[in-house]
Parts: C-alpha cells; structure tokens; sequence
C-alpha cells in the first residue's frame, strides 16, 4: 500500500480544491449561488456570508460522506489485485478529460441544481450545495473524482472523511468570496487566461499522480 504523510496528504486536499474552485468552468455556475444569495430579502454582506457558508456546508458534508462510502468501497477491495493500477488509469483519464482530449459531457448540472434552490433561507441555501458538491461544475468533476479515489486507496473512514472535508473547504473559498462580494465574479471572469493555465496545470499533476500510482503498483 502507498504510504501517505497525513499533513501533506490534506494540504494537496485543500490545494487541489482551490485549484477546482478556481477552474473557468465553475464561475459562470456560480452565478447560480450569487443569485440566491443575492435574491434573498435581506441582502447585507453579514447576510450574503451566512447564505454562502451554508452553502459551502451543504457541498462540503456532502462531499466528506462520499468520501466515507469512498473508503468503504477501499476496505472491500483492499484485497484486489492491481487496485492502485485501475485507479492510476482512472486520474489519468481524468487529467485527460480536464484537457479536453478526452470528451465528457455533463448536461444535468444546471437543471438539477435549480430543482434545489425553490427554497429559501440558509435551508435552502445548505440544499442547494448538496447537487453542486458531485455535477454542478464540469471541469470539477474530474478532480471531485480523483480525490474519491485517492480515499478509496487510503481504507480509513475517518481520515477520508477529513480528506474529502478538507477539499471541499477548498474548493468552496473562492464560492464563499464570490457569495459574500458578488463584484468579484466579474473581475475573476476577466482573468480567464489565467485560470485555464490553472485547470492546465491541475490536469498535468492528476496525469503525474495516475503515473506514480500505476508505476507502484507494478514495483
């Protein structure tokens, strides 16, 4: 089994989470938060940030379950033969589909998430980040989906449910900021050269890392 350092493990959770939170393709479906937030009643900046957190709330629990059942799903098969290697080939179909090499399509992240957002108040608000944790955002997927493996291969419930916490948490700082601060989408929206450097960079380093475990696993 690859040995992990917990520290490092749940610093690369939080940094690949920002690195999500950032990508292009998820700011425009921001605007979907920033809506509701901006939508409510009472629209004072206090009031923006309790909405966003509960937000963030919703996507960030939703995302530290998945990562138990993830690491369940990791006991059952701790005992299959080439696990590292099929996971290895998964991140490296992933940073290929960040690049547009291979094509995905995600069509019900829209549609789905605005089933959720009929209610309001910070209820609705926590209900509303639930769908957003696994299909809102495309370009999120595919690393949503690398860290879902990477606590398949840990078998720990309680350090995948940080794991998956932590980068959630990641993930939702920039979606904090905008829900809070809603000027800044459009500021963000203009550095958008800057931000598929970014996505770019990320899909390289999920490559790297199907490598590294592919090449484990055959040692």
């Amino acid at each position: 089994m690859i040995p992990f350092v917990n520290e490092l493990s749940f610093s690369a959770a939080i940094l690949a989470g920002l690195v999500a939170g950032f990508s292009p393709c998820s700011l425009p479906t921001a605007t979907l938060m920033i809506g509701y937030v901006g939508g409510s009643r009472d629209t004072t900046k206090f009031r923006c940030f309790l909405l966003s957190l509960s937000f963030v709330l919703g996507l960030s629990l939703t995302l530290a379950i998945f990562g138990i059942l993830a690491s369940v799903l990791g006991l059952a098969l701790s005992n299959l033969s080439y696990l590292y290697f099929f996971i290895g080939i998964l991140m490296i179909i992933m940073g290929l589909v960040i690049l547009d090499i291979f094509p995905w399509q995600f069509g019900m992240g829209q549609e789905i998430l605005k089933t959720f957002s009929g209610r309001e108040g910070m209820i609705g608000a926590f209900l509303l980040g639930i769908p957003f944790a696994l299909i809102a955002s495309p370009c999120t997927i595919p690393i949503t989906t690398a860290m879902l493996a990477v606590a398949i291969t840990r078998a720990d419930l309680f350090l995948s449910f940080w794991f998956l916490f932590l980068y959630a948490l990641g993930r939702s700082i920039p979606l904090l900021a905008l829900g809070t601060f809603t000027g800044l989408l459009k500021s963000l929206l203009k550095k958008q050269s800057l931000l598929m450097g970014l996505q770019k960079c990320s899909a390289v380093v999920l490559i790297g890392l199907g490598i590294f475990f592919i090449v484990s696993e055959m040692l």
